[in-house]
């Protein structure tokens, strides 16, 4: 069955933005990320507010993308951990386990 996935209209940085959210798929809502975004370009615009609105918005990206990639980045490590104990783990059992042979 086909989702009916209904046009938002928010306003970011005084442009009117037409966002269609992707929910089914990250439960997370249009919404949401909007205001996230909204945060992070008022934040901006607090601490230089000099810049114009362009400059805002590729600073925001670029703020954002840098979380992503460090997210991502927690994420491979922590699963590699994860797997290389999981790894000693198996081993240790299989050490201390009596042969089946």
């Amino acid at each position: 069955m086909e989702s009916i996935r209904e046009e938002k209209e928010f306003n970011v940085l005084g442009y009117k933005i037409k966002f269609t959210p992707e929910e089914a798929e990250t439960n997370i809502s249009a919404q949401d990320v909007v205001s996230y975004v909204q945060k992070i370009t008022e934040e901006i615009r607090q601490k230089s507010p000099q810049l114009d609105i362009g400059q805002v918005a590729t600073l925001a990206a670029l703020k954002i993308a840098n979380e992503k990639i460090s997210i991502e980045r927690d994420f491979e490590n922590n699963i590699s951990k994860l797997h290389m104990t999981a790894c000693d783990a198996l081993q240790f059992i299989e050490e201390v386990s009596p042969s089946t042979i």
